[in-house]
């Protein structure tokens, strides 16, 4: 289901009126609209102000916000409110506040602390959400319904232990099934009954860095929440659907978060929403995939539902964004599929945690600051562009796979590097492409490779059966599969494959690995290619590869005892190729692979020189998003020389001129 009636992009943020005196609203929204906000989330964490008491509403305060914005013509995006819990309730309820792997309760207090296998926390939620929806489905002036608000974090109470023995009993069925996936013979960890099984906590099974000693068990426990949640989202989904079938139904999301498995979240949500918040030193491409990953959970537009104008609060050094910059990620955030820019949020709070983090209106609530007068720019151009541009898609022909289970696995694990990260892993094969000026959909386990002329698997611990033969299938049918260290090791309960590392993918690969080294920053080694010309270094992991009947691209070089092996194989299979690399290896060495993965293909390189740019396409029409990443002016060949120019006057020729963070949007009719 997509967002309804809406002729031009969404453009607004979070508004929280309830915190400010009453006689003051109007008048932010009178210098909201001069900025051409058009939309506002509103009731995200107002439940202790709708619920005084048990089954005890008022919604006086909500029907005059509800009005107020209708009056002036502001859209809704209208929230459940169920993130944060009424003080009455902890209370009343102790059971509904979490508990953390110290085996401690919460109390009364920050957000996201419910339980989510809490009944009585099910039942308060759901009569609140059935109170909404009676009251409100029907607003002309709404655009989707909003659940609670950026959902993470497990809980470890007794509600969630005998729910977890629930959901085990039905995916393992009888509990000699359970130890026998799970190897529990380790450290002694066999189980004769359900009642013996508890999750997996400091006070059990975590170590004190929160690696876990049976690590099929830590696996389940994580599904198992993020079902728990999920199932939360859904119980309020299916209420507000019972009132209304006319609107979407969403939830924010976060990205790489690693709490929820969000490719499993996407199949129930109408549309994906998300918060962008990068560092203000993070590689731009890293937000790209960001990007790119949450339009890939449902292979569609998504919503950008939340960033910062100037700055966010929670980071060490929380830097205000440049002149330009917040247009130029806006823009970044349209070009790889978003249909709305929205901002947390439109007025800044006076008091407690987010006193500090930018918005719209700030402490001055002027209409003279800089960041209003760049957010009102920015209002004024997306108003006037194409309303089709909101539902076109991105094209790519090449897939990177992102896998939230394998996500898990490898970070749980005990070696081979104490702080592997599975994210910067994944980002550090897409920084490769993206350097190359080359279009990515992230893709699960469960898609369709057949419009993929590569496709890239980094770290995917957990190799799926299904996955396996599809890949096969892909290769032999003439695609490039590329898959790397720490893949295809383990099995879905986090036993290690019979036969050795890489063993279901073995004759695909013409490889086999059996020993792994893992060397700190100082201890870097050259990587040269097959004609021995360095093409970089690596440090990290190191697989020790045996080719079979692989060639060799690349070997490694240094003082080592596996000097002069290989590091970079390719194997033919069938019609296609399959492509091995072995070790962490650095940007140099990997936009060198990347060159030479896509060699051949139809999958076109270009230099991007801090130029992103991005095509979305309808039936009829090319976007063509050139954008100017870096705060330095850059001159570029014009990609498509006959297109309109949307935003400006601006006449372009064979070249185009981008001033620091400059953004041009051409449109090409086919």
């Amino acid at each position: 289901m997509e967002i309804k009636n809406q002729a031009t992009f969404l453009y607004g943020g979070d508004y929280n009126p309830e915190q400010w005196p009453e006689e003051t609203w109007q008048l932010d929204i009178d210098k909201l609209k001069t900025a051409k906000i058009n939309v506002a989330t509103i009731n995200v964490f107002s439940w202790a102000i709708l619920e005084y008491a048990e089954g005890k509403y008022n919604f006086t305060m909500l029907d005059k916000i509800i009005k107020l914005l209708s009056d002036n013509d502001i859209k809704i995006i209208l929230a459940t409110s169920t993130a944060a819990m009424p003080a009455w309730m902890i209370k009343k309820y102790p059971d509904i506040s979490r508990v953390n792997t110290n085996g401690i309760r919460q109390k009364h207090g920050k957000r996201h602390n419910a339980c989510p296998n809490s009944l009585n926390y099910k039942r308060l939620s759901l009569g609140l959400v059935a109170e909404l929806a009676k009251r409100y489905y029907n607003l002309d002036n709404m655009v989707c319904w909003h659940v609670s608000n950026e959902y993470e974090g497990y809980c470890y109470c007794d509600n969630c232990a005998r729910k977890f023995r629930i959901w085990l009993k039905s995916k393992y069925k009888d509990i000699t099934n359970l130890n026998q996936k799970w190897n529990s013979n380790f450290w002694s960890h066999t189980y004769y009954d359900w009642d013996e099984i508890n999750p997996p906590m400091k006070i059990s099974d975590l170590f004190d860095n929160g690696k876990p000693v049976l690590s099929g068990a830590a696996l389940d426990y994580q599904r198992f929440q993020s079902d728990s949640l999920l199932n939360n989202y859904c119980v309020e989904r299916d209420c507000i659907k019972k009132y209304d079938q006319n609107h979407a139904i969403t939830t924010n999301l976060m990205g790489s978060k690693k709490d929820l498995d969000y490719f499993k979240w996407a199949k129930e949500m109408d549309i994906v929403s998300w918060d962008n918040y990068p560092e203000s030193k993070e590689p731009i491409s890293n937000t790209a995939m960001q990007h790119d990953l949450m339009r890939g959970l449902k292979q569609a537009p998504f919503l950008l539902m939340e960033q910062t104008p100037n700055q966010q609060n929670w980071y060490p050094y929380n830097a205000l964004k440049k002149p330009g910059e917040m247009r130029m990620l806006s823009y970044q955030a349209i070009a790889h599929g978003a249909s709305s820019v929205q901002f947390f949020q439109l007025k800044q709070a006076k008091s407690g945690a987010e006193k500090f983090h930018g918005s719209v209106l700030t402490h001055s609530n002027s209409v003279n600051t800089r960041t209003f007068k760049e957010v009102k720019n920015l209002g004024n151009e997306l108003s006037k562009l194409s309303g089709s541009m909101q539902h076109a898609r991105n094209i790519a022909k090449v897939a990177i796979v992102f896998d939230w289970e394998s996500y898990w696995g490898i970070e749980n694990s005990i070696g081979p590097l104490e702080n592997l990260s599975y994210v910067n892993e994944i980002q550090r094969f897409y920084k490769a492409f993206y350097d190359c000026g080359i279009s990515v959909d992230i893709i699960s386990q469960n898609d369709n490779l057949q419009d993929y002329s590569v496709v890239v698997a980094p770290v995917l611990y957990m190799m799926k059966p299904s996955f396996i033969s599809e890949i096969t299938g892909f290769v032999e049918n003439g695609g490039r599969f590329v898959t790397s260290y720490l893949s295809c090791l383990a099995d879905e309960n986090d036993n290690i494959y019979s036969g050795g590392y890489l063993e279901p993918l073995r004759e695909v690969l013409g490889i086999q690995v059996d020993e792994r080294d893992a060397r700190s920053a100082d201890e870097e080694i050259n990587i040269l290619d097959d004609c021995n010309n360095e093409i970089g270094t690596t440090d990290g992991v190191c697989d020790l590869v045996v080719a079979d009947h692989a060639d060799v691209w690349a070997k490694y070089s240094g003082n080592i005892f596996y000097d002069n092996t290989p590091v970079i194989t390719k194997n033919n299979y069938g019609k296609g190729q399959a492509i091995y690399c072995g070790s962490m290896i650095d940007e140099k060495g990997m936009y060198s692979l990347v060159k030479r993965i896509c060699s051949g293909t139809d999958v076109i390189i270009k230099q991007a020189n801090e130029v992103e740019i991005s095509i979305r396409s309808t039936k009829n029409e090319n976007f063509y998003f050139i954008i100017n990443t870096s705060d330095s002016e850059i001159k570029i060949d014009n990609p498509c020389i006959s297109a309109e120019v949307l935003l400006s006057d601006l006449k372009v020729g064979k070249q185009i001129n981008l001033k620091s963070f400059g953004v041009v949007i051409l449109r090409e009719s086919k």
